[in-house]
C-alpha cells in the first residue's frame, strides 16, 4: 500500500481520523496536507490493548491522527497553515497520554497562523457571515496569497522572523487603527513567546516532499490524511461557505509536494447520513425530530468549536460529485450504527429544481439553494451493530443499504464503522 489518499466525501467531519488511523497500523508514514487547527479528528483505541479494555479518546487538530502508531511517522504538509502554540499543546498532550511524544516532521514552507490571524478575522466579521471556526485560518492563507505570509523556516532566524512579524502588524494596525487588541501585540515578545513554545521542534523542519517522495521510491507506505471535506474545497466547494485550503484529491499535489499519480487507492469518508457545520447550502437537511435525533445519537458537535452540525438524510448527489471529483477508487462508510431503530430510511438519488430533474451536483450556491432532495425509501432496522465484525454480522436491511450506495455510486464500500471504537469497524471489498 505505497500511496493511500483519505479524503472527505462530504461537508467534513466524517470520521477521517478513524479511518486514517486503521490504515496508518501498517503504514510507515501519515501526512496532512491541507488545513490547520480547523480540523478535528477523534480516535479511540487502547495503544497497549489488542482489546478494547481501556481505550482512551485522542484529539487531533494539526497532528495526523496516524503519527499514534509508534511506526508511523507524522508530516505536516506545506499546505497546512500551522500555529505553533497550539502544535506545542497537541504534542505535550499526546506525549501525556501515550507516553512518549509522536514522531513528526514539519514542512519548513508550512506558512504559521500568528496571534493577528485571529483578530484579524473577528474584526473583518468574517467569522459571523461565513460561521467559520474563528482560528484565523483564512487570513493565514491570505497572507500566504498575498506574498508576505511568514513559513516555519523563518523560525530558525530569530531576527528576520522579528522583522517580518513586525511588518505584518504594522500593515494590519494600519488597516484597523482602533484595534487595541493589534495595538497591545509587541512583536520582540511574541518572538521570544513563539521562539520558546517551538524549541525542540525547529529540528524537525525539513524539506516534507522530498522526505515524502524518498519513502514512496522505498516503496514505504504512506497515508495521505486530508481535512475538512470535498464540499468544503476552495474551489469545488459550496463557495463562499468553504474552507481556504484544497480538500480534494489536488491538495495532495499542492499540500504535500507529491504527484497524485503516485497514489494507488484514494478512499472518500462519508457518513451514512449527512451532516453540515456552520451556514451554507444543505439540501438534504432534517431541521425537526429527526435531524435533532440524528445529532444526539451520532453526538454530532464539532471536535474544533463545539457547535452542534445541522444533519441529514444521505445525499447520494452529492457522494456522486466527490467520486467524480477525487477519482475515488473505495467509499469508506462510517456511522452506520446511528441509523439503528428507523424504521424507514431516506437516500436522495436525485434534485429537483423548478420542475426539472438533476442527478449532477450544482455548482452555483444560487442553483444549489433552490434544489430539493428527491428521495428512494430503503427499509430500516432495529439491530444494534456495534458487534458486528463482518459484512454478514449486519442486519439484512444494512446490508441491502450499503449495496444499494454502491449500486448508485459504482463504488466499493471497502470500510464500515458501526461506532467510535477502533474496533468497532467491518473491513469488506479488500478494504
Amino acid at each position: 500500500m505505497p500511496g493511500i489518499a483519505v479524503l472527505g466525501a462530504q461537508w467534513g467531519d466524517e470520521g477521517k481520523g478513524k479511518i486514517v488511523h486503521l490504515l496508518s497500523k501498517n503504514a510507515d508514514m501519515a501526512v496532512r496536507f491541507n488545513g490547520g487547527t480547523n480540523a478535528g479528528h477523534t480516535v479511540v483505541f487502547n495503544p497497549d490493548q489488542a482489546d478494547q479494555a481501556g481505550e482512551s479518546e485522542f484529539r487531533f487538530h494539526l497532528i495526523p491522527s496516524g503519527a499514534l502508531h509508534p511506526n508511523c511517522v507524522g508530516v505536516l504538509g506545506n499546505g497546512m497553515v500551522i500555529e505553533p502554540f497550539a502544535l506545542a499543546a497537541e504534542l505535550r498532550q499526546l506525549s501525556e497520554q501515550l507516553g512518549q511524544a509522536p514522531r513528526i516532521w514539519i514542512s519548513q514552507n508550512a506558512h504559521m497562523i500568528l496571534p493577528y490571524h485571529p483578530i484579524v478575522e473577528r474584526l473583518e466579521g468574517a467569522t459571523s457571515e461565513l460561521d467559520t471556526t474563528a482560528k484565523g485560518i483564512g487570513p493565514a492563507y491570505r497572507d500566504k496569497t498575498a506574498r508576505h505570509g511568514i513559513r516555519t523556516c523563518e523560525l530558525r532566524s530569530p531576527g528576520r522572523f522579528q522583522e517580518l512579524l513586525a511588518q505584518n502588524l504594522a500593515r494590519e494596525r494600519a488597516i484597523f487603527p482602533d484595534s487595541q487588541e493589534l495595538q497591545e501585540l509587541d512583536p520582540a515578545k511574541l518572538t521570544e513567546q513563539i521562539l520558546a513554545a517551538t524549541d525542540g521542534m525547529r529540528d524537525r523542519l525539513t524539506d516534507t516532499s522530498l522526505l515524502i517522495n524518498r519513502a514512496l521510491d522505498e516503496g514505504r507506505a504512506v497515508v495521505f490524511e486530508g481535512a475538512q471535506g470535498c464540499l468544503l474545497d476552495i474551489d469545488f466547494g459550496t463557495y463562499p461557505y468553504v474552507t481556504s485550503s484544497s480538500a480534494t484529491i489536488g491538495g495532495v499535489g499542492v499540500g504535500a509536494g507529491v504527484s497524485p499519480r503516485r497514489l494507488e487507492r484514494v478512499i472518500g469518508v462519508a457518513k451514512a447520513y449527512a451532516t453540515r457545520v456552520g451556514a451554507g447550502p444543505f439540501p438534504t437537511e432534517e431541521t425537526e425530530a429527526l435531524g435533532r435525533r440524528l445529532r444526539e445519537q451520532g453526538h454530532e458537535y464539532g471536535t474544533t468549536t463545539g457547535r452542534p452540525r445541522r444533519c441529514g438524510w444521505l445525499d447520494l448527489v452529492a457522494l456522486r460529485y466527490a467520486v467524480r471529483l477525487n477519482g475515488l477508487t473505495e467509499l469508506a462508510l462510517t456511522k452506520l450504527d446511528v441509523l439503528s431503530g428507523l424504521d424507514q430510511l431516506q437516500v436522495t438519488v436525485a434534485y429537483r429544481r423548478e420542475g426539472e430533474r438533476l442527478t449532477e451536483f450544482p455548482t452555483t450556491l444560487e442553483e444549489l439553494s433552490a434544489c430539493e432532495p428527491s428521495y428512494q425509501s430503503l427499509p430500516g432496522w432495529s439491530e444494534r451493530l456495534e458487534s458486528c465484525r463482518s459484512f454478514s454480522d449486519l442486519p439484512p436491511s444494512a446490508q441491502r443499504y450499503v449495496r444499494f450506495i454502491e449500486e448508485q455510486l459504482e463504488l466499493p464500500v471497502g470500510t464500515i464503522s458501526v461506532g467510535p471504537s477502533f474496533h468497532d469497524t467491518i473491513r469488506i471489498a479488500g478494504g
